[in-house]
């Protein structure tokens, strides 16, 4: 049944049926008097895939309607969070990175093989990342703006041929409190800690412009919020109980206390539109998960019907770390 809704979803065909019976089994038995202000959902296996907030009641409403939905990989990591006492607050208010320079051709060409395909999704297997040669994010600048507009004291924006894997890497980053990452994204389930973020190379460095999983976790973050506004940025290989591995984890592993990360492909002009208003939620004063639920239920109110196509793309991102937490004070605009 999961199956079946998301691929109803990622097609973009109605999916009613099976978000009901996924509703009926999964939520429905621990409700008993409706839906809650607020589910922490803590998934297991394949359903660390499924966008709980998408499904719809037995009123035909969807969850993100009633609810702030947010995710943890486990309740004792969400009952430790929740108790552990806070750290030194980032001195830092924001980084942003967009407008990655890639070469214009959207083809892959695999090295174990040679061969070339289209560039359906960014899903490769372990031999097939170096040769992936990858389009232009013309929105990832306009969208990194966009929210440096929202954000009061914006202190660092890497754009362009200085969006460098060398130059992200030389930042304090434990001393930004938001960092938002408006870049390609690559998943890789076979050898997750390959799984990357896609930055421009600097010919003098000895970096690939690969930020990777394995890298990701050797860094230091002290942020209360990472957005991860890239491609399958919350996919990768399922570890049964222990979660799933992917750029998601790797990041709250070096000490993000929440990501915002999509499940599958995001697109460009629709990722725009939800970040800005994200943003602007947290800014008005609303935490994470609720910020990035108004955002969505804007997008709703403003496009109605049209808003079917949409589903496949804003429903993918996710709150990570369900810590109910407002965004920093110097987020806020003044």
């Amino acid at each position: 049944m999961r199956e079946r809704y998301l691929a109803a979803v990622r097609s973009r065909q109605p999916e009613d049926n099976a978000g009901n019976k996924l509703f009926s089994g999964l939520l429905r038995p621990t409700l008993r008097e409706g839906l809650p202000k607020r589910l922490v959902i803590i998934p297991d296996s394949r359903l660390h895939l499924l966008p709980f907030d998408a499904l719809k009641d037995e009123a035909g409403k969807y969850i993100l309607e009633s609810s702030v939905v947010t995710y943890a990989p486990s309740a004792t990591v969400l009952h430790l969070l929740r108790q552990s006492r806070p750290v030194k607050p980032a001195s830092l208010t924001f980084l942003g990175v967009g407008g990655v320079i890639h070469p214009q051709s959207a083809t892959v060409v695999s090295a174990a093989t040679g061969s070339t395909k289209p560039m359906k999704d960014s899903t490769f297997d372990f031999f097939d990342v170096q040769g992936i040669q990858f389009p232009d994010l013309p929105g990832s600048r306009q969208e990194v703006m966009s929210v440096a507009g929202i954000v009061s004291g914006v202190d660092r924006v890497l754009l362009g041929a200085d969006a460098t894997e060398t130059n992200f890497k030389g930042l304090p980053l434990a001393d930004f409190g938001v960092i938002h990452l408006a870049v390609h994204g690559v998943a890789n389930s076979q050898f997750p800690d390959r799984a990357a973020l896609v930055l421009s190379n600097s010919p003098e460095s000895h970096e690939d412009g690969l930020l990777q999983v394995r890298e990701i976790r050797d860094l230091a973050f002290n942020a209360e919020l990472v957005t991860l506004s890239a491609c399958d940025s919350g996919s990768g290989r399922l570890l049964g109980e222990e979660g799933i591995a992917n750029l998601e984890r790797a990041f709250l592993l070096a000490g993000a206390k929440s990501v915002v990360a999509s499940l599958w492909t995001a697109d460009d002009t629709f990722t725009i539109a939800l970040m800005k208003r994200m943003y602007q939620h947290l800014a008005d004063g609303d935490d994470k998960g609720a910020a990035l639920r108004q955002s969505k239920l804007d997008l709703l109110k403003e496009f109605g019907n049209q808003a079917l196509p949409m589903r496949r793309y804003f429903y993918g991102f996710k709150t990570a770390f369900p810590m109910m937490t407002r965004a920093p004070s110097n987020l806020r605009r003044l």
